[in-house]
């Protein structure tokens, strides 16, 4: 008994705590992204292969959960999640963020989300990326009308879920966003 509370010891300071059960995935991932904007078209293709930083920030009245996952290792939530200060340096560096919305009277939940729902209703979702683009990098909005994401499971301090969201122009695809997330959240102080 000894030896398996330290060996489960050990794996949580190496690995961290994620949520475990139903259907949380385990890792977070972009399957795939893309879009015919021509901030993110100048910066492309961007590896999606791996994802050295990410986290969440919920908006402190609980109404907005901010999904952050970039190919930049070591950056904070704060960072990631900032609009106004983009630590993207290299054409190569992306913070993709996946955006669920609640209206004011009502917190984030587990549940569908989708970008139908429209801005300042209840389980709205939308997606952007941050890249890199003159001085300052852009923060590039995938203008994402279809599709669904999922929170699946949400504690005081972590959260899951899933994203597959996309926009087309008739048949043609202009943009779209798919991967999985596990991570921890922090209450943002706005």
């Amino acid at each position: 008994m000894k030896k398996t509370v330290m060996a489960t010891a050990m794996v949580v300071l190496l690995f961290g705590v994620s949520l475990d059960g139903g259907d949380c995935p385990a890792e977070n991932k972009i399957e795939k992204m893309s879009t015919t904007m021509a901030s993110f078209v100048a910066v492309s293709p961007l590896d999606f292969s791996q994802i050295n930083s990410a986290g969440a920030s919920m908006k402190k009245d609980g109404t907005k959960l901010y999904v952050c996952l970039s190919n930049m290792p070591g950056l904070t939530i704060g960072q990631l999640a900032n609009d106004f200060v983009l630590p993207i340096k290299k054409k190569d560096e992306f913070i993709a963020q996946i955006v669920f919305s609640m209206d004011k009277l009502n917190k984030i939940k587990e549940g569908d989300y989708s970008p139908t729902a429209g801005y300042g209703k209840p389980f709205w979702v939308f997606a952007e990326v941050k890249v890199h683009k003159g001085e300052k990098g852009a923060v590039v909005s995938l203008g994402i009308r279809e599709g669904s994401a999922r929170i699946i499971k949400i504690t005081e301090d972590r959260v899951c879920g899933t994203f597959d969201l996309r926009s087309k122009t008739g048949s043609n695809l202009k943009s779209e966003i798919k991967g999985t997330f596990n991570l921890k959240y922090e209450i943002a102080r706005w």
